[in-house]
């Protein structure tokens, strides 16, 4: 009905207008809207924007997905290396617990083995976009949100061994593919963080020559995210750990602070209205209604498991028993990541349970629609959501060296 031109106009536009209903008459951040814009126009509503014209946006989605990882990894705060370690414990130990629950909760639905580690995998990660997005609607700062975002990093990592570890699994035939599995799954892993460890370098090395002039770091940092999705893409590896380490070790490594980051909910805004609202017109909403048990269960599952993971590492991560509380409802929002490897994975292994999918999905779309406002809320609850303190006098100050989540070191 519509060419490619015509829909990306129409999904940054329309996203435009149903994020800002969605804040001003209803009080729900932004992406909700986003995502709501999406299902109205995809496949559950109108059909202006169908699969295929997803498919046929999938660079533009690529790219997004480079910059919404970049700046995570980017927003993870530099601590102590005491602290560093402790957060990486907790952290490890949160997305543990929490992929035990899910992989639980699966098998209790009659599933195979294989699967449930894969949903495991796929369920884990807690959504960047969304964190990023609504930490910069409401202003968050301060040091709970930093403690968010690195929560966000590490289960994204966890995610992201843990998906491409449980593939070979769904294939094995026999020790023979298990050992080509193995090979295949160092190979990835190997070729990530050398990947992400090159597009660091290539930035600070970049940066130092170009001087802090935003217009031309801003080209030099998307520039190198393009050839960095483009090489993940040409040596057939997910995107999402190389870029999430380059985040990081741009960050991590500017010791005399020469990188000017570019920000996706700033600077970019156009890809992260235009990612949520083709998530949103390729999920349909029939697959919730039809696999909406399932989706409850897993639901359940997975927050079962972050709220018991952080209570239990409260006192590692030094938060009381309110901001651990908010620190777990952080994390509820799903990965829309999840649904480019449930595609992929789809494709790859067409015997995948017809089920499960179903269920896998329908779970997606449940968190896309209630995971912003899990965020929002915590963000609230930690008392750092700053843009938000003038319509709510109950929330606290914010931290006096704390810094936005959207804003320059």
């Amino acid at each position: 009905m519509f060419n490619s031109i015509q829909i990306f106009g129409m999904a940054l536009l329309g996203g435009l207008g149903a994020g800002e209903l969605a804040r001003r008459a209803f009080s729900v951040p932004r992406t909700t809207g986003y995502v709501v814009f999406g299902l109205l126009v995809g496949q559950s509503g109108l059909g202006w924007i169908a699969p295929y014209d997803v498919e046929a946006n999938q660079l533009f989605i690529d790219l997004a997905l480079g910059l919404i990882l970049f700046e995570l990894g980017y927003q993870v705060p530099p601590v102590a290396a005491s602290e560093a370690r402790s957060r990486l414990g907790a952290g490890l130990q949160i997305s543990l617990i929490t992929g035990s629950a899910i992989a639980c909760a699966v098998l209790l639905l009659d599933f195979a083995v294989p699967s449930a580690v894969f949903a495991a995998a796929l369920c884990l990660a807690t959504s960047p976009a969304i964190t990023i997005a609504t930490c910069s609607d409401v202003g968050a700062r301060g040091e709970r949100t930093g403690l968010l975002f690195t929560m966000v990093a590490i289960n994204g990592c966890v995610a992201f061994v843990a998906a491409v570890c449980s593939l070979p699994l769904l294939g094995a035939d026999g020790p023979v593919l298990g050992l080509a599995g193995a090979w295949a799954v160092s190979r990835e892993l190997a070729v990530a963080v050398i990947l992400g460890g090159a597009c660091a370098v290539l930035v600070l090395l970049g940066a130092r020559l170009l001087g802090r002039r935003p217009e031309h770091q801003h080209l030099l940092i998307l520039g190198t995210i393009v050839v960095g999705v483009g090489n993940a893409v040409y040596l057939d590896v997910s995107v999402l750990l190389p870029m999430l380490l380059f985040g990081y070790l741009t960050r991590a490594l500017d010791r005399s602070n020469q990188v000017v980051a570019i920000r996706i909910a700033s600077d970019a805004r156009i890809f992260l209205v235009v990612t949520f609202v083709l998530a949103g017109a390729v999920l349909d909403v029939g697959v919730l209604a039809g696999h909406w048990l399932e989706a409850v269960v897993l639901v359940i599952a997975r927050a079962a498991g972050q709220f018991t993971g952080v209570w239990w590492n409260r006192r590692r991560l030094r938060l009381n028993t309110r901001s651990a509380a908010h620190l777990s409802l952080g994390l509820q929002p799903m990965s829309s990541v999840a649904l480019v490897l449930l595609a992929n994975v789809h494709t790859l292994h067409a015997g995948l349970e017809p089920r499960l999918t179903g269920a896998l999905l329908a779970t997606i779309l449940l968190m896309q629609l209630v995971g912003p406002l899990a965020t929002q809320t915590a963000i609230k609850g930690f008392g750092e959501a700053t843009g938000l303190q003038s319509r709510d006098p109950a929330i606290g100050q914010p931290a006096a060296n704390g810094r936005s989540c959207g804003g320059d070191r």
